[in-house]
C-alpha cells in the first residue's frame, strides 16, 4: 500500500511542473507539503491491535529427524474484551502460495492474554505439550518460508484481502505477507515474535524480529493450571503396511476418538482408489484390508478419519509398500539321485529337490507337469514320475506327458521359512522301466498352483 501510495504521489508532482511560471512557487510549495503529508500519513506506525493477533512462532523440525518437532503457535489478545475463538481456524500456506492445511481452534482468550496451540506429535517435548491450550494434529507441521493465517471461521482463505482474515505473518522468502515485505526466516532454536507483544504496524518485516531465546506463553488460570485439548489425530503403527501379498495388504493405525476410517490409495499420488469407510473406536489398533492389487507393484496410500460427528478428521502424510511378486519364484533346484537302473524301481531312479516360494497366499493347489523325456531313446512321463510336498509321506501321480494332474496337492499348511510368501519343498522321483535304453535324457518341466 506504502509503494502505490507514494507512486501516485510523485506523478502529481510532476504534473504540477507544467503549470504557468507565475504559479511555480507557491505550486510546488504546495505539494511538497502534500507530499510531506501524505508519507507521514502512511508511515508504518505501531500500536496495539484492536483485535487478537498471532504473536510468537517458532519452528523446531528443519533438522528432520534430529529434531525434537517443537512447532508452536503463540496468539495474543491485546484487547480489553475476551474473544471467542470457536468457530476460528489456524491456517497454513506453504511458499508456493495456497492453504495446504488448517486445524480448528476452540475456547476463548481472555482479555489481555496468551494462548498457545502446539503441535501433537509423538516427538513434541512432553513439556511443550503441557503448556498447550490447545494441541492441534501431527499433520499441521510448520516449515521454512511459510504463511500463519488467522482466521475467524473454518474456510480456506482465498488470498490476502479475504474478509476472513483476522490476522497473518509470512516469514523468510513466503509468498504472502503483510506489508511490503515479509518477517524474518525462522532458524533452527529460535523464533520470531511481536516486540512489544500485541503491537501491529500492519508490516511483518516491521512487526517481527527474531528471539534468541523462544518464550511460548500459555493463558493465565485463577488457580495456576494449564491444559490443552487433544484433537483427533491418526497414529499409523510402527509397520503400517502388514501382510503384504502379491494382490493385497492391511493398513494398521489408531486413531484416539471414535469414528471413522478410510484408505486412499493408487500407483502414485492421486489415489485412484479408496476403501468404504469403517468403524474406529478410540485408541483401538484398527486394520483395514487393501485387495485385488497388481503384483510387484509400488502403491502409495493415505489414511482418513473423521469423528463421529464428523466436526474433526485427520490425513495421514503419503506412505508407501510394494507387493510381493507375480506367481512362483524357484529358489532352488538340486538333481539328489542322477543316474538310474532300468529295472521300474523308484528306489533305484532319478530324484529331485524344487524349493519355491509361492508369493500369492490364496493360492493353495500345487501341480507339476514335466515334457516327454528324450536322448539315447524317449521315456515318457505318465505312470513313471511323482511328486510330494511333504517329504514323500505322500505322492502325487504325473499321469501323462505335458499334462497336470486333474487335483492339486494341497499346499495350505505349509511355510518352510519366515520370508514372504510361501516357501515350499517339493520332492519329485521318476522310475525307469524295464528296457530302456541306456544314455543320457532331459525334460522340460511346468509349477502350476491354484
Amino acid at each position: 500500500m506504502l509503494a502505490r501510495l507514494a507512486g501516485a504521489t510523485a506523478k502529481r508532482a510532476g504534473e504540477a511542473g507544467k503549470m504557468p511560471n507565475g504559479l511555480t512557487v507557491g505550486v510546488f510549495l504546495f505539494l511538497l507539503i502534500g507530499l510531506g503529508a501524505s508519507l507521514a500519513g502512511n508511515q508504518a506506525a505501531a500500536g496495539l491491535a484492536d483485535h487478537a493477533v498471532i504473536n510468537e512462532v517458532s519452528i523446531d523440525s528443519l533438522v528432520g529427524a534430529g529434531g525434537t518437532e517443537d512447532d508452536w503457535i503463540e496468539l495474543y489478545n491485546p484487547t480489553a474484551a475476551a474473544i471467542d475463538l470457536s468457530g476460528w481456524s489456524l491456517q497454513k500456506a506453504a511458499a508456493t502460495g495456497g492453504v495446504s492445511s488448517k486445524v480448528a481452534l476452540s475456547k476463548t482468550i481472555a482479555a489481555n492474554d496468551y494462548f498457545l496451540v502446539v503441535r501433537n506429535n509423538s516427538a513434541t517435548s512432553q513439556s511443550l505439550k503441557d503448556a498447550a491450550d490447545l494441541l492441534v494434529s501431527s499433520s499441521f507441521s510448520l516449515a521454512d518460508d511459510n504463511t500463519i493465517i488467522l482466521a475467524n471461521d473454518n474456510n480456506n482463505i482465498t488470498g490476502s484481502d479475504d474478509p476472513n482474515i483476522v490476522d497473518y505473518v509470512g516469514y523468510g522468502a513466503a509468498a504472502l505477507y503483510e506489508g511490503s515485505a515479509a518477517a524474518p526466516a525462522i532458524s533452527e532454536t529460535k523464533s520470531i515474535a511481536r516486540i512489544p507483544a500485541g503491537e501491529d504496524a500492519n508490516q511483518n518485516s516491521v512487526d517481527w524480529q527474531t528471539q534468541d531465546n523462544p518464550s511460548p506463553t500459555n493463558s493465565t488460570a485463577d488457580d495456576g493450571t494449564i491444559g490443552g485439548t487433544v484433537l483427533l489425530t491418526i497414529t499409523p503403527d510402527a509397520v503400517p503396511a502388514q501382510n503384504i501379498t502379491s494382490t493385497g495388504a492391511q493398513i494398521v493405525f489408531q486413531v484416539n476418538a471414535t469414528g471413522t476410517a478410510f484408505v486412499k490409495y493408487g500407483l502414485d499420488t492421486v489415489y485412484a482408489s479408496s476403501t468404504a469407510p469403517e468403524a474406529v473406536a478410540a485408541n483401538i489398533t484398527k486394520s483395514i484390508s487393501l485387495t485385488g492389487l497388481a503384483c510387484a507393484a509400488t502403491y502409495h496410500y493415505v489414511i482418513y478419519a473423521a469423528n463421529s460427528g464428523a466436526t474433526e478428521n485427520d490425513t495421514t502424510s503419503d506412505a508407501v509398500f510394494t507387493t510381493l511378486p507375480c506367481g512362483i519364484t524357484v529358489d532352488s533346484l538340486t538333481m539328489t539321485k542322477s543316474s538310474a537302473k532300468a529295472n521300474n524301481q523308484y528306489a533305484d531312479g532319478w530324484q529331485w529337490e524344487f524349493n519355491i516360494t509361492v508369493w500369492n497366499m490364496n493360492e493353495t493347489a500345487l501341480k507339476m507337469k514335466f515334457n516327454q523325456w528324450t536322448g539315447a531313446g524317449s521315456l515318457d512321463v505318465g505312470a513313471n514320475m511323482q511328486y510330494s510336498v511333504d517329504n514323500g509321506a505322500v505322492w502325487t501321480d504325473i499321469l501323462a506327458n505335458a499334462a497336470y494332474p486333474a487335483v492339486g496337492t494341497d499346499i495350505s499348511g505349509l511355510d518352510n521359512g519366515a520370508g514372504a510368501g510361501r516357501q515350499v519343498k517339493i520332492i519329485v522321483r521318476m522310475k525307469v522301466p524295464v528296457g530302456t535304453a541306456a544314455g543320457y535324457y532331459n525334460s522340460s518341466y511346468g509349477i502350476l498352483t491354484e
